[in-house]
């Protein structure tokens, strides 16, 4: 019988219950060789790699958990920097974000984002048109 792929895969993934067998294994042995080889036996399957038993038992000293980490999410704006720019662009609206970073001192991508997201301004300038 063949497995798929994604059955493979899965296979090789280890879950929370595996992973902390292998950190109180290693805090018991010190050795990922027995560690290992312990969790051939116990699990009845091919054991984690050794960078990875390591990397678990580095995880736990450092934090305490086996979770995976958060990743970093993006700061949210201040709201006296929203105030600024909302300021700046009723007094001109026709002015362009990259302008209005500079003046600010905050990147213009941080500007842009404020307008769309926060304000809901639409990236709309007048121009003016001769008549023909």
């Amino acid at each position: 019988m063949t497995n798929s792929p994604l059955e493979a895969l899965l296979n090789k993934m280890s879950s929370m219950q595996e992973k902390a067998y292998c950190v109180f294994e290693y805090a018991k042995t010190s050795l990922v060789t027995v560690v290992q080889r312990h969790f051939r036996t116990n699990f009845r399957k091919e054991p984690p790699h050794r960078h990875n038993i390591s990397r678990w038992v580095k995880q736990f000293q450092d934090t305490g958990c086996l979770c995976k980490n958060k990743s970093p999410r993006r700061k949210e704006t201040k709201p006296e920097v929203i105030e600024r720019i909302s300021d700046s662009f009723l007094r001109s609206p026709s002015k362009s974000t990259r302008r209005a970073g500079a003046e600010l001192a905050v990147p213009y991508t941080t500007a842009w984002r404020v307008l769309r997201k926060r304000l809901q301004f639409k990236p709309y300038r007048y121009q003016m048109w001769s008549r023909l």
